[in-house]
């Protein structure tokens, strides 16, 4: 039981402060002779720590911090040997490069030096907690290994998975609630495991879907006879079998549908538990939340991409016999020469600012609005009959066989990712985007404004990191302001759409904000329904303006880094759409029986302020060093 090893966006986005503590912490110990870490990776486990933390960490913290890390790292050598593994993350593994020997005893130098750095934190509780989660992290690998070629109950799996994964994700997110003496550590080392729990089922559904890259051989567990949770949606598998078979049935379609699909159903209810629980017990905390969030899309794409690979044409549901999922997006998909006319139905503001893109990279940019746009409207504007849920995985599924170079018959799709692809940009920007129109399918509402960024990071600021790194851009300053821009843009766009949304039965508006102002649904019936727009209501939207325009004053520093042609329309686009909230302001913010738009004459107004403010800023040198970045993309 190895974990994934795509590094998330939530844990991304804390990693360079981790990185700096956890250095630290081990420059210190290698000054006393001790091994330490290179601290490369997802560093899962430490910026979980992280999320634990009140305020500033206490004292001790980065020690602890570095034992959790190195008993994981041990923890990895041995498992290498276990497994007999030749590789890990594309790398050979210690043990093939240097023998199962020097595997192990690096591996037992690393455990031994993580119990030095718990004692550097000079507190016995945490010490007592982390010696639990060892031992139990080792008992658990020996209970797997008892249990090889063996059938086992869904309660002997969890204790297992609790310990491999469990024990030390659980004394991660405890870790400073131990060092404050909080009353509440038991609750947080609980809430850790069962991170941890959800970890080790996400992986062992994804060592089923050979189409995703683990890092690792995927069907290893079946190979070795290890029952996990996904074998028990197919209780008719048995052991012995060739492993290509028992994922080819894990992921057909039988009358009782897939087993996968059952599989991820169930992944996606304890992850909705897991994420309530989180939710209320570490209120502000969008971290833990989002790793939940990220791994449910990990999955609903990899089982997707399944689908599409194992079953051609792809399956259609039952309810809708006559019609096919493949031709129902061939009718959706515009074709390459007609991408601008797609597009000139809406996106005024990108079409607009798209003028001053060079001709390659307006084409380009365009083809991936249109990719958005396609998306938007499955969830929008589904064809009648047609599941929209069903046909966002086939879309996503059709996308990430693109991705991989494998022709779907859809012009429009292959060029896209096929420039994806070819540009290094990952494809979980795709699939966040997908999981965001998932989100508003699923009608969720936002309790407060770190929740509505998970939800402004799906259909926004993924774009922009998707255009960005699309660009050859790949630094970690400049991919934070270009995710910045999109939570600007998207919270714009929110704000203008307000009315429009409601009446859609949505709403974006984050409910503790709502409280605080003291908006209250018979109040805002009222004001829709043609009431006086009331002070409180101003006063929100003003609120959530103030929020946007922090948000694009620190991406707009980025822009001078761009080189001209590129930085022009990044500028112009992003001044037309913050115009918007002059507009609002107009309306008296009635933005909810008025929709805010900013007029030609204003357009071009914006653009040359736009124009001039780059000029000033690049003659004064003020850029975020030779970076380059580029606005997150809004679509509508």
């Amino acid at each position: 039981m190895s974990a994934p090893t795509v590094i998330a966006e939530p844990v991304r986005e804390l990693l360079p402060r981790v990185r700096e503590g956890l250095l630290a912490a081990s420059a210190a110990a290698g000054a006393q002779g001790l091994p330490g870490t290179d601290a490369a990776g997802q560093l899962l486990r430490p910026v979980v720590a992280f999320a634990g933390v009140r305020g500033e960490p206490p004292a001790g913290f980065w020690d602890a911090v570095l034992a959790v890390q190195l008993a994981h790292e041990a923890s990895l050598l041995h498992d290498d040997v276990i497994d007999q593994a030749a590789v890990r993350r594309g790398q050979p593994t210690l043990a093939t490069s240097r023998g199962v020997a020097c595997a192990l005893v690096q591996g037992d130098h690393l455990l031994t030096a993580a119990y030095r750095a718990a004692a550097r934190t000079g507190s016995l509780e945490f010490v007592t907690l982390f010696a639990r989660a060892v031992e139990r992290t080792v008992a658990a690998e020996a209970a797997q290994g008892r249990g090889a070629g063996q059938v086992l109950t869904r309660a002997a799996y969890d204790e297992i998975a609790l310990g491999k994964a469990g024990e030390l994700l659980g004394c991660a997110l405890a870790s400073a609630a131990v060092l404050e003496g909080r009353a509440d550590a038991g609750e947080v080392f609980e809430l850790g495991r069962r991170l941890g729990l959800l970890y080790q089922m996400l992986d062992d559904l994804l060592d089923y879907c050979p189409q995703t890259d683990t890092g690792k051989p995927p069907l290893g567990d079946y190979a070795q006879g290890r029952w996990t949770w996904i074998l028990g949606q197919a209780p008719d598998l048995r052991f012995g079998g060739e492993p290509g078979h028992a994922a080819r049935a894990l992921h057909r379609s039988t009358a009782r549908g897939r087993p996968m699909a059952r599989a991820l159903t169930q992944l996606e209810a304890e992850g909705r538990q897991l994420r309530a629980a989180l939710s209320r017990h570490l209120p502000g905390d969008a971290t833990t939340v989002g790793l939940v969030d990220d791994w449910i899309a990990r999955a609903r794409e990899a089982v997707a991409r399944e689908a599409v690979v194992i079953e051609t044409p792809i399956a259609v549901p039952s309810a809708v016999p006559a019609v096919d999922l493949a031709v129902a997006l061939r009718a959706r998909v515009p074709a390459l020469d007609a991408v601008d006319a797609y597009l000139a139905t809406g996106s005024r503001s990108f079409r607009f600012a798209s003028r001053l893109f060079s001709p390659d990279d307006a084409g380009r940019v365009a083809r991936v609005y249109a990719w958005c746009r396609v998306t938007d409207d499955l969830v929008d504007d589904p064809p009648a009959g047609v599941d929209p849920a069903e046909l966002l995985d086939a879309w996503l599924g059709l996308s990430r066989r693109a991705y991989d170079g494998h022709p779907t018959g859809l012009p429009l799709l292959d060029r896209v990712m096929g420039e994806m692809a070819a540009g290094g940009v990952p494809f979980r920007h795709a699939a966040s985007l997908v999981e965001g129109m998932r989100m508003d399918l699923r009608g969720e509402r936002y309790a407060t404004l770190a929740e509505l960024r998970r939800y402004t990071f799906c259909v926004a600021s993924t774009v922009g990191l998707w255009l960005t790194q699309l660009m050859g851009v790949d630094d970690a300053v400049v991919l934070e302001r270009a995710e910045r821009m999109g939570h600007a843009m998207q919270l714009t766009n929110i704000l203008r759409d307000v009315g429009e949304d409601r009446a859609n039965g949505r709403m974006y508006l984050p409910a503790d904000l709502l409280a605080k102002h003291g908006i209250t649904e018979p109040a805002l019936a009222r004001m829709c329904a043609g009431g006086t727009i009331s002070p409180a209501w101003r006063a929100l939207v003003e609120e959530l303006m103030s929020v946007a325009e922090d948000d694009y004053r620190a991406a707009l520093e980025a822009v001078p880094s761009l080189p001209p042609s590129f930085a022009r329309p990044v500028a112009v686009a992003a001044h037309v759409y913050r115009g918007i909230h002059r507009e609002i302001r107009r309306n008296g913010h009635d933005n909810l029986r008025r929709r805010a738009h900013t007029r030609a004459s204003a357009k071009v107004s914006l653009a040359l302020a736009a124009l001039w403010e780059l000029f000033r800023a690049s003659r004064g040198s003020a850029s975020l060093g030779r970076s380059r970045t580029l606005q997150a993309g809004t679509w509508n």
